[in-house]
């Protein structure tokens, strides 16, 4: 019965590692799959954070010109001012040249601006992502430790069952040499006890036998009387 038990919980045991051993299996590959994300959205991050830079770089050079033009236009404006021939309306054309010029690079600087600020949430939110897939890793990390942990101990204690389950096996065994022996000395007692209580019944010799003597299969000579 005792065997039956341990073959119980040995086979409950391989259940369990089973388990946690396909556990650990999803466990990892959802781990390989976030640090596969992570990588493409740290990807995603340095693209981002190039064409960030490129965008800043490019505002910087359009802002640059646009003082230039600003500078150049003063220039020309205190020159065309002294022509008093044709100023007016050479004037009116560099005004108006440059207030569509100024007004473009304005829309374009403005435009620039708002991709920049689109950028700049674009790299929070990726920031944001790649701490959050940072944690889900970590989790998975400590899940994944704690799993084999598990099955350490499970693959211990089936070892530790098996070593019992084999000595109760050994002991049963024993036993059952013991009682093979036992019951074959009982039936050579019977057997030499009959021999005996023949020889003395064809010998005419009184033999006394208790009624529990009798019950029990074995009879004794207390008193053996030859006359």
């Amino acid at each position: 019965m005792a065997a039956e038990e341990v073959l119980q919980t040995v086979d409950h045991y391989k259940i369990e590692i089973e388990r946690l051993t396909k556990e650990l299996t999803e466990t990892t590959h959802e781990k390989i799959q976030a640090a596969e994300y992570g990588l493409v959205v740290l990807e995603e991050k340095l693209t981002l954070k190039q064409q960030y830079d490129e965008l800043e770089a490019e505002y910087d050079s359009l802002k640059q010109e646009l003082e230039q033009l600003k500078e150049a236009f003063g220039q020309s404006f205190s020159i065309h001012r002294k022509v008093a021939e044709d100023g007016e309306t050479r004037e009116e054309t560099l005004l108006q040249e440059s207030a569509s010029k100024e007004a473009y690079y304005l829309g374009k600087i403005l435009e620039m601006q708002n991709e920049l600020k689109q950028s700049r949430a674009v790299v929070t939110n990726v920031q944001a992502e790649n701490e959050r897939l940072t944690a889900v890793v970590q989790d998975l990390k400590e899940n994944n430790e704690m799993v084999e942990l598990q099955r350490i101990r499970m693959k211990d204690e089936i070892r530790e069952y098996k070593f019992r389950e084999a000595r109760l096996l050994q002991d049963y065994t024993e036993l059952e040499e013991e009682n093979i022996t036992l019951q074959k000395l009982v039936s050579t007692l019977k057997q030499n006890q009959k021999a005996i209580l023949s020889y003395f019944l064809t010998s005419g010799c009184p033999v006394q036998v208790s009624p529990s003597e009798e019950n029990a299969g074995f009879c004794f000579f207390p008193t053996i009387g030859l006359y």
